[in-house]
């Protein structure tokens, strides 16, 4: 298997151009909840706010379980295009393991929360927040140490 700074150029040219998208659908995710979920606060988007996503009225469990529905299906095409570039890196094995898999891991636990937050208490929102950061953390961090070893890393060998 080669590592990403032993890359030709025309994949190491398609890995970024997938890696930038994959930050931008990321950031335009984020955008999203800043914009479409804003509160009384204006463009600051507090727990409260997060919270009635999942208990407001007309939020059904029928809601929840069809953007979990879309939302697993979309981010795992999103999770393994960019694990797939990532372990391709020069990191020790149990790095890229630990990386690759958080997303998915986070990613169920904020799901999880969704239900939780809906079904149980709204105190579950802290979950839905952690776990949704911890997923962001991880992709943004696997697409920029993938963009160092593809561009940075080369100029550098050992």
């Amino acid at each position: 298997m080669k590592q990403l700074p032993e890359l030709p150029v025309e994949l190491k040219a398609l890995a970024t151009a997938t890696l930038i998208f994959a930050g931008l659908a990321i950031l335009v995710g984020f955008l999203y909840i800043v914009v479409a979920h804003q509160g009384v606060h204006g463009y600051a988007v507090d727990v409260a706010d997060i919270a009635a996503l999942y208990t407001g009225p007309g939020v059904s469990v029928v809601t929840l379980v069809s953007l979990a529905h879309v939302h697993l299906l979309g981010l795992t095409a999103l999770f393994a295009i960019v694990g797939f570039i990532f372990v391709h890196s020069t990191l020790p094995t149990g790095s890229k393991i630990f990386w690759s898999v958080l997303p998915y891991v986070a990613f169920l636990a904020d799901v999880s929360g969704w239900f939780l937050t809906k079904l149980v208490a709204p105190g579950f929102v802290y979950l839905v927040i952690s776990a949704g950061a911890a997923f962001i953390v991880a992709l943004g961090s696997m697409i920029l140490m993938s963009l160092f070893e593809l561009w940075v890393a080369p100029l550098n060998p050992p």
